[in-house]
């Protein structure tokens, strides 16, 4: 039952109710001497008291204390009129019936104040319950709010359908300036919601009023949160303890989202500072190693020019170009990666045979893979899969590298595709010591060096584009360690209808 109805039908039924009882308190003296008269020469006086009595705790336990008080003070002239001696008259000759009838009127009125109160206290219970039915439906909705729109469309449904009053949730933006909600309707009386005496009300945490409507601050334990503006009534200034406590729940809910968002956005700063200062860390310690390098050829050639050979030139020229090459290789990796990571990056995606793409990166890396066998598996009735193949190509020669660069000298590298049901699989297999374990994952986590990479160069984005590429594609990619070999790379790509046109093309050769 809603707050509004129990202060409603309780005021109502409480002013019926008591015209009823003192109805019952005047029957109740004149049923009981009907009942008693044909019994009067078979009971005694006490006997006769005690119908009274029985008859007044009855009205008191039905009707409370004002209707007993009634009874009470009629029983004792009828029971004095009709029973005791002498009868038909108002004197009392016997003391001992003036005793009785003065211990019946006390038993009677206390009886009736005893039950008085715990219909009072049932009452009260009953409304207790209400309250707490209601607060457990809002903290539950609440609860289950997922963002501050949720928070106020349960807010007003709550509020309107307990207190049976239409209102609105002014929230305050990041100046500490109310506003209307775009997403709630302005409706009757509110529309002539005033913001200045809103804006009042939030600023001192005191209850205004203007025309119909009340502002009830949403005071959360550090700060005001907003103003719930809320149509007055007779009845709601009975109800404002309980609605105090509704404004109370609401405002700790938005303070609850509002201390989320800036614990979210202070991690994610944390995240970024760290993230930043291990990219400068890694950048700097990868870009000093060539740096050093090249200055150190450059400055030999210039000091001793006229003392070295063509082929010592050519030797310094060859690091110089190298360490150039490993510099522009590690940038446009961080690059990429920006890129990928940010979104920024489109898809040239087209219709490409994995045979050539896997040969040409085979052909960038032909300087590293000249000790190395490399067995290709690539089935003849591999279908054209739809990829971007200068990116796909990257994610290959990026997984080769990696195989180059953690395996012994002279290991194979064995790479294999097949097609399945809905799927494309390309596998990178190589012979080293493998992966670590629970490495499997964060491998492809930006800036992570696995256990073996501490004494290798990198800044661990290698595999990290690898997965952004694959995953811009649809796809998936995996690590782990197989059986009798070593690390195990696992791209696995959607399948597409192939085109039309190729058989079209085919068929036009031929004729």
């Amino acid at each position: 039952m809603k707050i509004s109805e129990v202060f409603g039908l309780t005021s109502n039924f409480a002013n019926n109710e008591r015209l009823v009882g003192h109805v019952f308190g005047v029957a109740a003296p004149f049923i009981c001497t009907l009942i008693d008269w044909p019994l009067r020469h078979l009971l005694g006086p006490a006997s006769i008291l005690m119908t009274y009595l029985l008859g007044v705790f009855l009205v008191a336990s039905r009707y409370g204390r004002s209707a007993s008080i009634v009874a009470s003070l009629l029983s004792a002239p009828a029971f004095a009129f009709y029973f005791a001696r002498p009868i038909f008259s108002f004197a009392i000759h016997d003391l001992e019936n003036v005793v009785d009838l003065a211990v019946m009127i006390i038993v009677a009125n206390v009886t009736g104040s005893l039950l008085e109160k715990s219909r009072l206290q049932a009452e009260l219970a009953e409304q207790r319950e209400s309250r707490t039915n209601a607060l457990y439906r809002l903290s539950r909705d609440l609860a289950a709010a997922q963002d501050r729109n949720a928070v106020l469309r349960f807010a007003v449904e709550h509020i309107k359908n307990e207190f049976a009053t239409e209102t609105m949730l002014l929230i305050a933006d990041t100046d500490n300036c109310l506003g209307v909600p775009t997403n709630q309707a302005l409706h009757g009386s509110l529309q002539n919601i005033d913001l200045a005496y809103a804006q009042q009300a939030f600023e001192t945490g005191l209850v205004t009023q203007k025309n119909s409507l009340r502002y009830h601050p949403l005071q959360g334990s550090k700060a005001a949160q907003g103003v719930l503006a809320i149509l007055n009534s007779a009845a709601l200034a009975e109800q404002t303890p309980e609605l105090n406590t509704f404004c109370h729940l609401i405002a700790q809910t938005l303070e609850r989202f509002q201390l989320t968002t800036l614990a979210r956005e202070a991690n994610l700063q944390a995240e970024t500072e760290a993230l930043r200062n291990a990219l400068l860390s890694s950048i700097s310690h990868d870009l000093r190693t060539p740096l050093t390098r090249i200055i150190g050829a450059v400055g030999t050639a210039i000091e001793s020019d006229a003392e070295l050979s063509a082929a010592e030139r050519q030797d310094l020229n060859r690091s110089v170009l190298d360490e150039a090459q490993r510099m522009s290789e590690l940038t446009g990796k961080i690059l990429d990666m920006a890129r990928l990571s940010s979104g920024q990056i489109n898809l040239h995606q087209s219709w490409n045979a994995v045979e050539e793409i896997v040969g040409s990166a085979l052909n960038r890396l032909d300087k590293h893979l000249q000790d190395r066998p490399v067995r290709t598996l690539l089935p003849d009735s591999l279908p054209l899969v739809w990829i971007d193949a200068v990116l796909m190509e990257q994610v290959l020669v990026n997984l080769i590298e990696n195989a180059v660069k953690y395996t012994p000298p002279g290991r194979p590298i064995d790479i294999e595709a097949r097609a399945l049901p809905e799927r494309f699989r390309l596998t990178i297999t190589d012979y080293g010591p493998g992966i670590a374990k629970n490495q499997q994952t964060r491998i492809f986590e930006k800036l992570y060096r696995g256990v073996t990479e501490i004494e290798q160069n990198g800044v661990g984005l290698g595999l990290a584009l690898c997965k952004a590429i694959v995953e811009a594609h649809g796809g998936v990619i995996q690590a782990d360690n197989r059986t009798g070999k070593g690390a195990e790379f696992v791209i696995e790509l959607p399948l597409h209808e192939p085109p039309i046109i190729v058989e079209a093309e085919a068929l036009g050769s031929l004729a």
